[in-house]
């Protein structure tokens, strides 16, 4: 058993566990399993914390990066412009509509890097899809210029951002997934806002888009006149899960004040490190809450050896390799592309899945477990 773990949903659970029990039990005995008002009221209140009209429950992040591209309309023979460091899903869900993802470099905050769009468009592209990783923002303002100039769609992934903001050029704040036509989240239990297992949710300001994604996560069917409008998957988000949610939903606010506070707590005791390089980014317009604490170091792979081997400190490396690398990528490199037809890789994406590794953070960690992650990392590189 590792001494400080990556993740403890267990400690969640039991600081709350008498609410989320009463919530469960409220649930069923209702008999409101499924597209009912705990369903209803989370979605409401999911929309007013990231400050749009709309929010649509599905079953996972990746559905809800589905039903946003369907209902986007996004099809055979359009491009979309996205990173290939991002989870696989990013890429998939667009291939699957038949679209061809076009994918783009990162820069040293792991975020798409903006100025490399304009040389990826051509007469095919329709849409932009924006990864937001480990709790930060991409430039989301400069992403918008383009797309309103060029007359794109922008789908955020917004899977690891939810409660990032961006101060825009008029000194107002914008929140993860409130930038483009659709935002998209993932409640994987081992987000900042997570649920039991497999959870997403889609947000929007637009009334018909909301519509066609509802219609979209389950089965293409009107609840109400029964007909069916759309050939689609069952994506639907039960209401047991979204009872649950919401009541996480509560303390969100201090949990990523937590985050913040364990970030700091990090950046204190690891600075100084030449062989680190920490996430911490110097432009006051992004307040950034830490999904996930990314580290680039050298010797990456030695050190998790060495933590594992020790049973030290339990850590994750998101991702070794790019996405492009992988079998499925290979094996249908017809149907996607580089954004620059003169590149066959991504510098920065290449140099950043070498060297990076993601440290425990979750709002249960203690004072005492961030001293002992330092004090291993320190160990580790004075040896």
């Amino acid at each position: 058993m590792y001494k400080v773990r990556f993740v403890n949903p267990q400690k969640q659970y039991a600081d709350h566990r008498d609410e989320f029990i009463k919530a469960f039990d409220e649930t069923l005995k209702r008999g409101a399993i499924v597209n009912r008002e705990e369903l209803w009221k989370f979605e409401e209140n999911f929309a007013k914390f990231v400050g749009v009209k709309y929010a649509v429950g599905v079953n996972s992040g990746t559905s809800a990066l589905d039903v946003a591209l369907q209902a986007a309309g996004i099809c055979p023979g359009d491009e979309v412009i996205t990173v290939a460091h991002t989870f696989m899903a990013t890429i998939s869900t667009i291939y699957l509509t038949g679209a061809t993802p076009v994918l783009i470099d990162i820069g040293q905050n792991f975020n798409m890097d903006a100025g490399l769009i304009e040389q990826a468009l051509t007469s095919k592209t329709k849409a932009i899809m924006p990864v937001h990783l480990n709790g930060r923002l991409c430039d989301m303002e400069m992403i918008m210029d383009i797309a309103k100039k060029k007359s794109l769609i922008v789908i955020e992934d917004a899977a690891q951002a939810l409660g990032a903001t961006l101060k825009m050029a008029d000194g107002s704040l914008k929140a993860a997934g409130s930038f483009g036509l659709i935002g998209c989240f993932s409640l994987y239990f081992a987000k900042v806002l997570g649920g039991w297992g497999n959870n997403g949710i889609a947000v929007t300001n637009d009334l018909e888009i909301a519509r066609k994604m509802k219609l979209m996560r389950y089965n293409g069917e009107g609840r109400e006149t029964r007909h069916f409008y759309h050939h689609s998957h069952n994506f639907l988000m039960d209401n047991v899960h979204a009872a649950l949610l919401d009541i996480k939903l509560k303390y969100l606010p201090e949990w990523l004040k937590r985050r913040k506070e364990i970030s700091q707590r990090y950046y204190e005791g690891l600075s100084g490190i030449k062989e680190l390089i920490l996430p911490h980014f110097d432009d006051s317009r992004f307040d950034d809450i830490y999904t996930n604490y990314v580290v680039r170091v050298e010797r990456r792979d030695e050190l998790k050896k060495y933590f594992d081997d020790n049973e030290l400190v339990e850590t994750l490396i998101s991702w070794p390799q790019p996405t492009y690398t992988e079998p499925v990528m290979i094996e249908t490199k017809n149907r996607w592309r580089f954004g620059n037809p003169n590149i066959t890789s991504l510098p920065e994406t290449e140099k950043i899945c070498k060297e990076v590794i993601s440290l425990p953070m979750y709002p249960e960690l203690t004072n005492k477990d961030i001293d002992f992650v330092i004090k291993t990392l320190r160990d580790f590189y004075q040896k």
